[in-house]
């Protein structure tokens, strides 16, 4: 199979004629130099490497699909509308699920109430989640459900009304607790048909693999099981990261990677997110801290000693320090803890990072730049100082980070400035992170936000701080090559190469210039997993 178009090899490359010869591997790749289009009239493609996302949810972004997706709701009675709307997926599902709420863009500024949602659907359980997945409100039937799994849950984390009655609202530990429940309510069919769902928009936006982010501390073997062979059964490649403290389950598994969503601190919008100066509009409010540093010591020492790369979530700079200072407690004296363990083998080879240094030995901490052999990870990472900056370039540690967060809720007039007031000039603070020679693995965390890389990076382009603002080359980076780096697989996928996986994205532009590029074709292992068939004209394929 051939495709010719106007090729960009990796992230750094400028858009070149060519034509890829290939089969589920890119066999050759003929340069050319056209004065007119060999294919006359008809507008030629831009072929880039296979878009990644490096920090999805995949059964959860299927769900939205099979319940109800609150994103653009802008009042408690259009909440109440679309859950009506989904009433017979309802009945049939024996609960209802909503995804993508946010209270603050409500008319009322608020979560809708536990008798709103049953005056909609009281015959069976509610949960909607908050748009960044940590806090929910539920309805009475979903209340006596969660009672009965935790009948000792009560405050903090249950918000009660000024009788002490809970208004439905959870936070915290009490709402991840809740969430296990309705998580393990769903039959081998709704998981299997949500993670099918999650592959085929993934596919949709230009996407041929994606880290999948999946399970809680108390999934079972069975569940597991269903979610890997569904997640092997995705059109898209998936990287499994097992959620869960135990590092004897991704090695049950035969997997190289441990963690996920494993929560240090919340979310900025719920409040949670663990930070070192109170919120600014919740003053006496500094968020939460989930874990003691025993515990995270004991995993990130256990699964680095088991060869297994590691990702925690932090978001505020008070939990960003916790693992990093963790890593570093791990590190001394004892660098292969961070780096590898040196049990193992023989010394690993300096592996090169995507910014294109090497360091002399990946098994120390030696002075910028350097790498780690295992690739560990922190996810978000948004409040960061120039301190913490430095520490993680010194460790190595890579970031998996949402450019399209800024998009959302970045600048002086969004949520960010409304929780963090000043402070918002530092969240997620690319261009210096980049500049020290950190790794930035970019993700859409969806459904927080969707899976749609074209779309982060122009986010990660334009930046409500333009302080913070990243060339085209490296924002196509965050998406290709630091993406694959994230997910050791950068030897199969991240750049068009010959005896790579044949893993490319059809667009009609360059998406670090053109702000109108969309998804042409999506090819994966050289099979075409996604075409729109309204821009076929782009796409020169010849047997």
């Amino acid at each position: 199979m051939k495709a010719t178009g106007y090729t960009i090899v990796d992230a750094s490359a400028r858009p070149k004629p060519a034509t890829l010869v290939f089969d589920d591997r890119i066999r050759d790749i003929g340069m050319g130099s056209w004065g007119q289009s060999p294919f006359g009239d008809s507008p030629l493609a831009v072929i880039v490497p296979g878009l990644i996302d490096s920090h999805t949810h995949p059964l959860e972004t299927g769900l939205q699909a099979l319940f109800a997706n609150l994103s653009g709701v802008t009042s408690v009675a259009e909440v109440q509308e679309r859950l009506r709307a989904r009433r017979a997926d309802a009945l049939e599902h024996g609960m209802m699920l909503g995804f993508n709420l946010e209270p603050d863009r409500l008319s009322e500024r608020r979560y809708p109430t536990r008798h709103e949602l049953d005056s909609v659907l009281p015959e069976v359980p509610v949960f909607v989640y908050r748009v960044d997945g940590h806090s929910a409100v539920t309805n009475t039937a979903g209340l006596q459900l969660i009672l009965a799994k935790y009948p000792g849950v009560k405050p903090p984390g249950m918000e009660g009304d000024c009788n002490g009655r809970p208004t439905g609202v959870l936070r915290g530990e009490t709402y991840e607790k809740a969430s296990r429940v309705f998580k393990h309510r769903l039959g081998p069919d709704q998981v299997r048909e949500a993670l099918r769902l999650a592959g085929t928009e993934a596919a949709t936006h230009g996407v041929t693999t994606i880290g999948a982010l999946v399970g809680v501390e108390d999934t079972t073997g069975d569940e597991w099981r269903v979610l890997l062979d569904g997640l092997e059964s995705m059109a898209v490649r998936a990287v499994p990261f097992l959620q869960t403290w135990n590092t004897e389950v991704p090695l049950r598994f035969g997997l190289k990677q441990a963690g996920g969503c494993l929560l240090i601190d919340g979310s900025f919008g719920s409040h949670t997110a663990a930070v070192a100066q109170d919120y600014a509009d919740a003053p006496s409010n500094s968020g939460a801290s989930y874990v003691t540093d025993d515990k995270l010591l004991s995993f990130l020492g256990t699964a680095a000693d088991a060869g297994l790369q590691t990702t925690v979530h932090a978001i505020g700079d008070r939990a960003v320090e916790q693992v990093v200072r963790c890593h570093e407690q791990l590190s001394e004296g004892k660098g292969s803890r961070v780096q590898g363990s040196k049990d193992s083998g023989a010394e690993p080879e300096p592996q090169r990072c995507p910014t294109g240094a090497v360091a002399a030995n990946p098994g120390t901490l030696e002075p910028l730049p350097m790498c780690n052999p295992l690739r560990h990870r922190i996810e978000h990472a948004e409040l960061l100082n120039d301190s913490l900056v430095a520490r993680i370039a010194r460790l190595g540690l890579v970031l998996g980070v949402q450019p399209a967060f800024e998009a959302e809720w970045g600048g002086p007039d969004r949520m960010y400035a409304q929780r963090l007031g000043e402070r918002w000039r530092n969240t997620n603070p690319y261009k210096r992170l980049l500049g020290a020679g950190v790794a930035l693995a970019g993700g859409s965390d969806s459904p927080i936000t969707p899976i749609d890389p074209v779309a982060g990076i122009r986010a990660a382009m334009r930046r409500p701080n333009p302080l913070e603002t990243v060339s085209g080359e490296q924002a196509l980076a965050m998406f290709t090559s630091a993406a694959a780096y994230s997910l050791n697989r950068e030897r199969t996928c991240g750049s068009i190469e010959v005896g790579k996986d044949a893993d490319f994205t059809v667009l009609t532009a360059d998406p670090r210039s053109d702000d109108d590029c969309r998804v042409v074709a999506t090819f994966r292992s050289g099979k075409c997993i996604f075409r729109d068939d309204k821009l076929a004209g782009y796409l020169q394929l010849e047997e």
